[in-house]
């Protein structure tokens, strides 16, 4: 074979390797944000980013599934410039500041020149990932797009909702905020209830203390008639759960008190229900079982006294952190009546050991082997009614051993 024809073979073959490669998997450019671009420019291609952390779970996962399927590696393949930015890498601080990257994955689709088109969050699945990839290619639901629509007539509450859809899939609800606010504080209040001032308020306001919530809770009938009380119910719900949960994990207690007060102004009692188990789960976080307990006893009978799933979890944090007789014989009410409702082998085993506790070791020694007995109709082994059995029937044993008797 002559020389240049073994060099024609030879190319043709890593060029023919590199194409089935290359539709194997999809590969990450991270050269760089300038690199990037003029990679797009050359291609004639937009840019993906997916900008990730190594010890992220939902960033391997989507990794490992997603990305892996032949089906979005085609896609990709063939419509994006790849390109990949490890949160955590130094150098990286630009690239963040510049795009607002505040959690990952997040998934950039980018112009030749980095302007931000499309934005989305989160582990997706196959078919929802390709759903979004392929609406990011289409001119007329890019953010450029649909930001310059809105802002033509800012009174079209249409063009507004196609916008804050498109931002919501990549943003913190409180980045929506300020537009949203923008187009209602030019509503007068007899035009606010309407069906796409709902969709507006639901997808694009948390802010509580706005106007517009404000109106929302004080016509709540109105709205609930145009879409549901459940839907009513449920955004009230959310918004409350975005402001309290993460001071929750905080232990911040000035703070938790302020903005309880906030979520406090939506009268409704979902939401009294909501903000009696924030209550609970802020005092269990601090520790601070004395007002733990002062809430379980005055809210309980109101909020949860029909689910015996959360009064166990109840009784179980009294019985843990509570030494006095008052409490814990409080907590034994509490246990039985969750066990009147439904009676479960974790609710009769939590009432002998209240009583263990208490120390009425007979009662409790009955109430293991009840606990015991049920597990064993259900087919369950019952190590737990085991172990406490064994501890209770030690206990009686020692309480009943004779003094020995002292010689004259």
């Amino acid at each position: 074979m002559k020389p240049h024809f073994k060099h024609l073979v030879s190319s043709f073959l890593l060029l023919f390797t590199f194409t089935i490669y290359a539709q194997d998997s999809i590969h990450f450019d991270e050269s760089g944000l300038e690199t990037i671009m003029q990679r797009s420019k050359t291609e004639n291609k937009p840019i993906f980013y997916m900008i990730y952390a190594d010890w992220c779970p939902h960033c391997k996962n989507i990794k490992a599934t997603t990305l892996k399927d032949p089906e979005v590696i085609s896609f990709i393949n063939t419509n994006y410039v790849f390109a990949g930015l490890d949160f955590e890498k130094p150098g990286s601080e630009s690239f963040k500041s510049k795009y607002n990257i505040k959690t990952f994955p997040t998934f950039l689709v980018l112009d030749s020149n980095g302007i931000e088109l499309a934005r989305f969050t989160g582990e997706l699945k196959k078919d929802k990932f390709l759903s979004e990839v392929k609406i990011a290619l289409n001119p007329k639901q890019q953010l450029p797009y649909l930001k310059a629509e809105y802002e033509k007539d800012k009174t079209n509450g249409v063009n507004l909702m196609r916008y804050l859809v498109a931002l919501k899939k990549g943003n913190d609800r409180k980045e929506l905020n300020p537009i949203a606010h923008e187009y209602f504080d030019q509503l007068p209040d007899e035009k606010m209830v309407s069906e796409i001032n709902w969709k507006i308020f639901t997808n694009g306001v948390s802010d509580i203390s706005s106007r517009e919530y404000l109106f929302v809770i004080n016509n709540q009938q109105a709205f609930a008639a145009i879409t549901s009380q459940k839907r009513v119910n449920d955004k009230f719900k959310n918004s409350v759960i975005e402001l309290l949960k993460p001071i929750v994990k905080t232990s911040d207690t000035a703070n938790y008190t302020k903005q309880r007060a906030i979520a406090k102004t939506i009268v409704a009692p979902v939401i009294d229900s909501l903000l009696f188990q924030f209550d609970l789960d802020h005092y269990e976080t601090n520790k601070d079982w004395t007002k733990y307990k002062k809430i379980a006893t005055e809210n309980i009978k109101k909020h949860v006294w029909n689910s015996p799933k959360n009064i166990k979890e109840i009784v179980l944090n009294v019985m843990r952190n509570s030494t006095d007789a008052p409490s814990l014989n409080q907590s034994l009410s509490w246990i039985k009546h969750s066990n009147e409702l439904e009676e479960s082998y974790d609710g009769i085993l939590l009432e002998a050991r209240v009583q263990r506790k208490l120390n009425n070791i007979p009662v409790a020694i009955v109430m293991t082997k009840k606990a015991k007995a049920f597990s064993t109709s259900m087919g369950w082994d019952g190590k737990e009614a085991d172990k406490l059995l064994a501890d209770l029937l030690e206990r009686q044993r020692t309480a009943v051993k004779p003094v020995p008797k002292t010689k004259k």
